[in-house]
């Protein structure tokens, strides 16, 4: 059987990230574009980590010469590196509290976010994962070698992802 990568390297196939803090806006989550309202789709995403990360808890008995497991809740992110730019950085109106402005206010008000990460890869099926949660380790930097400014962002995950197809 074949196998199919998920190429990411075309237009047609670009990964993205869509991010509102609307509830109103949570009707068509799965299916929002750049242009939906109160909905900011994050440029320029590099170095791309999903996480689902289980957790565990191991006990020994002393009838026994292994150790025992079980899975516990697990932690979930979205990381990214991010070029910043004005719309999505500072200006782009998302809703939440105070009317937060772009990335920096969604941060700082500590707004919850909801998300709609598109895999990309050009593949007959649209891999889609949704979710919510709270934005994190925002720090931007630039340095002569580097004249944009940069910055990580991470989606601390509140539950569980959700697959779209």
């Amino acid at each position: 059987m074949a196998t199919t990568n998920l190429n990411v390297s075309s237009p047609s196939n670009f990964v993205s990230l869509l991010i509102s803090a609307s509830t109103s806006s949570l009707a068509t989550i799965g299916s929002w574009t750049s242009t939906t309202t109160n909905v900011i789709a994050i440029p320029a995403l590099q170095d791309i980590t999903y996480t689902n990360s289980n957790g565990t808890f191991r006990w020994v008995q002393l009838d026994q010469t292994s150790r025992y497991v079980v899975t516990t809740p697990a932690t979930n992110s979205l990381n990214f590196n991010i070029v910043l730019d004005d719309a999505s950085f500072f200006t782009t109106s998302v809703g939440g509290s105070n009317s937060s402005k772009g990335l920096l206010g969604l941060s700082n008000n500590k707004d919850r976010v909801y998300f709609q990460f598109n895999w990309g890869g050009g593949t007959s099926v649209a891999h889609v994962t949704t979710g919510s949660g709270f934005l994190a380790s925002l720090a931007p930097k630039v340095n002569p070698d580097q004249p944009v400014w940069l910055s990580p962002l991470v989606i601390e995950v509140d539950g569980n992802f959700n697959q779209v197809s």
